[in-house]
């Protein structure tokens, strides 16, 4: 009220209006911009559905930025390799993501076998994947059921004992039997793509290694005493042979060195003629140097008693003590 009593009326100030409504501009453009932008990184697709509508609009993949009606939800799929885990660390009891898989073998022994798939969602199938799976679960209500189902199958057809021997036909058999379920099982709808499958190992029961170890450490004494009797037969036979043909030398060189010997004589006793001091005497020196050369032999020196008037002679040993 005035002096007077006049009741006043104050204008609102202009520029404190212009503010007000600028700052609720912004929170407005704001709230709008909250609720319709988004981003989604690197190796990750965006599936935008509209529950008003019912049904799923669209897809992004990152790296980017992107809008999208206030009322309409975003699922982010991540489509990098991923691995899927089971093993377990039986001396600390750790476990991967799931425990190790375990399964019987043909002869009915309980294995565990400890292995790692890794995959990645294809991009180009998100939308059915994601229809089929919304809560994003592909891998815990399809994957690993689909994985212990594989091995557990595949191992059945081997024997405890084959699977140490024939672990390479076991893998390659899991990795071709898994990727085949995968592509197979039609919820999935070729989304999955398996990147690799390493078969990282089949535990079997300690008292069943221990026997293993027993029958190998056997074969292999057995295998090394059959090696060393081989070998000792052929060192034998390689000894008898050298000594054949060590005798079979000596033989030749006797009947050449006979030969040469008779023909000497001959041509000796034709060249003398009747003169048989002389060819004693030859003879005689022949006998010495024989007994020089050999020291161990004498010669009885035969003339005579052939047809031809030849001579013969014959070695005879001297004993040792003689």
């Amino acid at each position: 009220m005035g002096e007077n009593g006049d009741i006043e009326v104050k204008m609102p100030d202009k520029g404190a209006s212009i503010a007000g409504l600028l700052v609720l501009a912004l929170i407005v453009v704001g709230a709008i911009l909250f609720f319709t932008v988004r981003s989604v990184g690197v190796s990750e697709v965006a599936v935008i559905v509209d529950p008003l509508a019912g049904r799923i609009v669209g897809t992004v993949e990152g790296p980017r930025y992107f809008l999208k009606a206030p009322w309409q939800q975003v699922a982010v799929i991540k489509t990098s390799v991923e691995s899927l885990d089971m093993w377990t660390d039986w001396a600390t009891k750790k476990t991967g993501e799931w425990p190790a898989v375990t399964a019987l073998t043909k002869d009915g022994l309980e294995v565990h076998v400890d292995i790692t798939v890794r995959w990645r969602v294809d991009p180009r199938n998100v939308v059915k994947l994601y229809e089929n799976y919304p809560d994003l679960d592909w891998e815990t209500r399809t994957l690993a059921p689909l994985l212990r189902e594989t091995i557990r199958n595949t191992i059945a057809n081997y024997t405890a004992v084959e699977t140490i021997e024939k672990r390479a036909e076991i893998s390659r058999i899991i990795v071709e039997k898994y990727k085949e379920a995968v592509r197979n099982e039609e919820s999935l709808a070729h989304a999955i793509i398996i990147e690799n499958i390493d078969l990282r190992n089949i535990d079997l029961p300690e008292n069943f290694k221990r026997a293993v170890e027993q029958k190998l450490a056997e074969q292999q004494m057995k295998m090394a005493a059959q090696y060393k009797k081989e070998r000792l037969l052929i060192e034998a036979n390689a000894t008898a042979m050298q000594k054949i043909l060590e005798a079979m030398g000596e033989a030749r060189a006797k009947i050449i060195l006979a030969n040469s010997t008779a023909e000497s004589l001959k041509i000796v006793k034709q060249a003398l003629g009747a003169d048989t001091p002389v060819l004693e005497e030859y003879l005689r020196l022949l006998l010495v140097k024989e007994i020089s050369q050999t020291g161990g032999k004498v010669y009885v020196i035969v003339v005579g008693g052939g047809e031809e008037g030849g001579a013969t002679v014959v070695p005879v040993p001297i004993p040792s003590g003689g």
